[in-house]
């Protein structure tokens, strides 16, 4: 259960569709988490990029994440997530040709917008895949009408219309244009390319035919798919070197925590041994006062008795000895 507002809000970490994740453990691979935010003045995402390069799902992941925190169901996302409530969730995916109504798909296309045109406000989710081309002012107009929502598309003029418009952003599914296989990453900011001319060589559609589709669409438009590959290429570089810095930052900050505590426990340490051989130099200091003053006694005592001077003499000689080498051991710091 992650934080939930009264207002339509969508900040959400990690969210993942449950049946994709399902359906992905069944063959030992792995779900990639989705992050997106429809919030403040950026109420509309355009979401491009190749062909199953992860729109569609995308897009189903808000729909029945959303639908499901409204039904009142916990949700597979993080809890540092914020998710809003709309009064209502227009959707329109997937192929809708009604047979029994005798509709073509286009035209049942068509009336599922225009439903949705008329009852849309600015409390409401839209989402919507694949709008197509010369559809600038059917987004235009859920942008007047404060709608929220969530857009997938090939067309280069709307991914422009997302470009100069406040409340519209650009965003891409990540693509590895070397080794041919989309990432699943959502990466909001720039517009995201669809690798046509790619995708069709390697699916091996014939050289010429190739060919012809480039001279139709233009070397511009070729060239501007080019540059829009290249800045997905530079934002992956970028992102992996942020991640990297920041892994590398992390390390560093545990290496100075580590440190700074290993040198408050030298420290630590350092106070106890010198404590230590105050003491240990108090009582040397006491033992050696107290083996003079036997000495002075017996040689006193002996008088005349020369041996046992000697040998009082001998015993003060070697403990000076052993205090002396106990003293150098002390300021060595092996005691």
């Amino acid at each position: 259960v992650p934080k939930i507002v009264k207002y339509p809000f969508i900040a959400w970490r990690e969210a993942i569709h449950p049946l994709l994740k399902q359906s992905l453990e069944k063959h030992q691979k792995i779900i990639t988490p989705l992050n997106i935010s429809l919030r403040d003045k950026h109420k509309i995402l355009l979401i491009s990029g190749p062909n199953a390069g992860g729109k569609s799902v995308c897009l189903k992941t808000v729909g029945l994440l959303q639908y499901m925190l409204q039904c009142g169901l916990p949700v597979p996302i993080q809890v540092d997530s914020t998710m809003g409530i709309f009064n209502d969730i227009f959707l329109d995916i997937g192929d809708e040709q009604s047979i029994e109504q005798s509709l073509s798909t286009f035209s049942a296309h068509m009336k599922t917008i225009v439903s949705i045109l008329e009852e849309a406000d600015d409390e409401s989710l839209v989402l919507f895949d694949e709008l197509g081309a010369g559809t600038e002012a059917i987004l235009n107009r859920f942008v007047d009408d404060g709608a929220y929502g969530i857009i997938t598309t090939h067309y280069q003029n709307l991914k422009n219309f997302a470009q100069n418009h406040p409340m519209v952003v650009n965003g891409a599914m990540l693509y590895d244009r070397h080794q041919m296989k989309p990432l699943y990453i959502l990466q909001i900011g720039n517009p995201g390319s669809s690798f046509a001319i790619e995708i069709a060589r390697k699916i091996g559609i014939p050289e010429d035919v190739i060919d012809y589709a480039s001279n139709i669409v233009g070397n511009e438009y070729i060239m501007s798919d080019k540059y829009l590959q290249d800045i997905v290429r530079d934002k992956v570089y970028w992102e992996n070197k942020r991640k990297n810095i920041h892994q590398k930052e992390k390390e560093l900050d545990k290496s100075i925590a580590n440190y700074q505590e290993e040198m408050q426990s030298f420290q630590r340490e350092r106070k106890e041994v010198m404590t230590r051989a105050k003491e240990e130099a108090k009582m040397l200091l006491k033992e050696s006062n107290a083996q003079i003053e036997n000495t002075i006694r017996e040689i006193k005592e002996a008088q005349a008795d020369k041996e046992r001077t000697r040998s009082a003499r001998q015993q003060l000689q070697t403990f000076r000895e052993e205090v002396a080498e106990q003293i150098k051991a002390l300021k060595e710091g092996k005691i």
